[in-house]
C-alpha cells in the first residue's frame, strides 16, 4: 500500500478520480436542481393555464346564455361544466357569495367533506367535471376556502403553494367577477396539481443518479489507473535502465520510445546528460591517470636519491649536499604540482579561488615581465612590452594574475628559439582590458589547438624547437601551465584564448575593468 502511494500512477489516478468525482457532484446537483426548476415551471403553466382556460370557458356560456336568453345561474351552467376535462389536476369552480363548490373533477372529489352526495356520472360519458346536483349540502373545503381569500381579482391567475394532507400542491385561483344580469354571481376558479409525481420522477432521477455515477467512477479510475500505468510504463523502463547504468557502463542510454513527446525529450536530456558525465569520468580518470605519473617521476627520484644515499655507511659532505640539492628540487616541482591540483580542484568545483581587491594592472604586468628577464638573456630571447603609461585598475587577485601572466611568459620562452622573441601587449578599453602574450616560435599545430587548454597536455617533439631540450626547467613542465591561466581567467569572469597567427603563439587574455556579479 505504501508503493502504490509513492507511485506517480496511483496518485494521478486519485487526482483524477477526485476531479472527476467532484465533476459528476457539480452535474448531478445542478441537474437535479434543473429537473426540479423545470417541473416547477411545468406545474405552473399547467395550473395557470387550466385556471384562465375555465375562467373563459365559463365567461363564454355566461354570454351565449344571455344572447339566447335563458338562465346563466351556476345551476343551468352545470351542463357546460361537466364538459370540462380536467388532466391531472383539480379543479374547483366556487360560488363566492354562498361559499359553495359548484362543480369539482374526479380528482378534487377526495378532498370533499365527507357524506356530500355527489351523483355518479354518466357511463361512457367520459366527463371529469362533475356537476353538484345538491349544492346546498355541500360545504366548501378548507384549503380552497384559505385560497380564496387570499385571492384578489386578477385579469391574471394568482399562484400559490399548500400542503393538503401531507401533500404539497401548486394552485392558481382566477376570479370571475359578477356579470350584468340576473343570477351571475361572482364565482372562482381553484386549480391544484399535486407535486406526488414530480417528486416520484425526482427520486426516481435521483436513483438513478445513485446507481449510476459510483459506477461511472469506478470505471474512471480503472481506465485512469490503465491509461496512468501505460503511459508512464517509459518511465520504468528508463528508471529500470538508469539503474543498471555504473561507472563502468556509462556508454549505456535510456532508450527513447518517441522523442517528439515529453517523455521522450526528458530521455534525450538525460542522455545527453549521461554523455556529459562520460567524458567528464574520462577527463577526470585520464586526469588521476597523468597526475599519477607526473607525481611519480619526482617521488622516484626523492626516493631513488634516498636509497642510494642510505646504501653506503659513510659518505661525504659533499654527496651528502649533492643528494639533498636533487632532494630540494623535486620536492619544490612536486608542490608545485601539488599546488597546480588543487587550485584546479578547486576550479572545478566552483569554490572560490580569487580574494578580489583593486589591483594596478600596469604595475602587475610590468613586475612578470621583469621577473622573467634573467631566463630571456640566459637564452638569447628579446622581450618586448607595449603598456600604457597610466595605470589600470580591476579588480582581481594579485597573486593569481601573476602566475597567469609568468605562466603565459614562462610557456612562451619555452617554445621561442635563440635570437627570437617574446612580448606583452596591454590594450585598455571601457569595460574589459585585454593581455596579450606572443612569440616568434613555431605556433600551436591546428591539431593542438582544440585541447592546449587541457590539463597535462604537452607540445610533440616536432613542436618543440632545439633550445628547448637545452634547459632542465623547460624539460620539467607537467603540462598544467595553460590549464592554470584558463582557471585563473575564469576566476576572474574573464577568458584566455588562442589568437590566430601566421608565425608563433599569441595568448589573449581579456578581463573585465569591473567586477561582475
Amino acid at each position: 500500500m505504501i508503493q502504490l502511494r509513492s507511485s506517480v500512477r496511483f496518485r494521478l489516478t486519485l487526482w483524477n478520480a477526485a476531479i472527476l468525482a467532484l465533476l459528476l457532484g457539480g452535474f448531478a446537483y445542478t441537474s437535479w436542481v434543473t429537473l426540479g426548476n423545470v417541473m416547477d415551471g411545468r406545474r405552473d403553466t399547467e395550473v395557470s393555464v387550466s385556471a384562465l382556460a375555465i375562467a373563459q370557458t365559463i365567461q363564454n356560456e355566461r354570454a351565449r346564455a344571455l344572447a339566447r336568453g335563458e338562465d346563466p345561474r351556476p345551476e343551468v351552467l352545470s351542463d357546460s361544466l361537466q364538459r370540462l376535462r380536467a388532466g391531472d389536476v383539480e379543479v374547483y369552480i366556487v360560488d363566492q357569495k354562498a361559499s359553495r363548490v359548484v362543480a369539482a373533477s374526479r380528482r378534487a372529489e377526495r378532498h370533499l367533506p365527507r357524506g356530500t352526495p355527489l351523483p355518479k356520472p354518466e357511463l361512457g360519458s367520459g366527463k371529469t367535471a362533475v356537476p353538484l346536483a345538491n349544492r346546498d349540502t355541500l360545504v366548501l373545503p378548507l384549503h380552497v376556502r384559505e385560497l380564496l381569500n387570499t385571492a384578489k381579482f386578477s385579469k391574471d391567475p394568482i399562484l400559490s403553494s399548500i400542503v393538503v394532507n401531507g401533500t404539497n400542491y401548486r394552485a392558481a385561483i382566477m376570479r370571475i367577477a359578477q356579470g350584468k344580469g340576473d343570477g351571475e354571481p361572482a364565482m372562482a376558479v381553484a386549480v391544484l396539481r399535486s407535486g406526488d409525481e414530480d417528486l416520484a420522477l425526482q427520486l426516481k432521477y435521483r436513483n438513478r443518479l445513485l446507481f449510476t455515477l459510483p459506477l461511472a467512477l469506478l470505471f474512471s479510475i480503472v481506465c485512469g489507473y490503465a491509461i496512468a500505468r501505460r503511459s508512464l510504463a517509459p518511465v520504468e523502463a528508463m528508471a529500470e535502465r538508469a539503474a543498471r547504468i555504473s561507472a563502468a557502463t556509462l556508454d549505456e542510454r535510456l532508450p527513447v520510445a518517441n522523442e517528439h513527446d515529453e517523455l521522450g525529450r526528458l530521455a534525450t536530456v538525460v542522455n545527453a546528460l549521461l554523455a556529459r558525465v562520460h567524458v567528464a569520468f574520462l577527463q577526470q580518470r585520464q586526469f588521476v591517470a597523468d597526475a599519477s605519473h607526473e607525481l611519480r617521476t619526482p617521488i622516484a627520484i626523492v626516493r631513488g636519491e634516498a636509497d642510494v644515499t642510505l646504501q653506503r655507511s659513510t659518505r661525504s659532505e659533499v654527496e651528502y649536499r649533492e643528494a639533498l640539492g636533487i632532494i630540494s628540487e623535486e620536492s619544490v616541482r612536486l608542490t608545485r604540482i601539488v599546488d597546480d591540483l588543487f587550485l584546479l580542484a578547486r576550479s572545478d568545483a566552483g569554490a572560490p579561488v580569487a580574494q578580489f581587491c583593486t589591483i594596478d594592472l600596469r604595475e602587475l604586468t610590468l613586475g612578470a615581465v621583469k621577473s622573467v628577464r634573467t631566463i630571456a638573456d640566459e637564452h638569447e630571447i628579446a622581450l618586448e612590452q607595449d603598456v600604457p603609461d597610466q595605470s589600470i585598475c580591476i579588480e582581481g587577485d594579485a597573486p593569481l594574475l601573476r602566475r597567469l601572466l609568468l605562466n603565459l611568459l614562462d610557456n612562451a620562452l619555452k617554445f621561442t628559439p635563440r635570437g627570437g622573441t617574446v612580448g606583452v601587449t596591454v590594450e585598455s578599453g571601457a569595460e574589459s582590458v585585454s593581455i596579450v602574450v606572443y612569440d616568434t616560435g613555431p605556433g600551436v599545430s591546428a591539431a593542438l589547438r582544440t585541447r592546449v587548454f587541457h590539463r597535462f597536455v604537452r607540445a610533440g617533439p616536432d613542436e618543440r624547437p632545439a633550445s628547448f631540450y637545452d634547459s632542465p626547467r623547460a624539460m620539467s613542465g607537467a603540462g598544467l601551465g595553460l590549464a592554470i591561466a584558463s582557471a585563473i581567467a575564469t576566476a576572474h569572469h574573464g577568458t584566455l584564448g588562442l589568437d590566430d597567427n601566421v608565425g608563433g603563439a599569441r595568448f589573449r587574455v581579456v578581463l573585465p575593468t569591473k567586477k561582475q556579479a
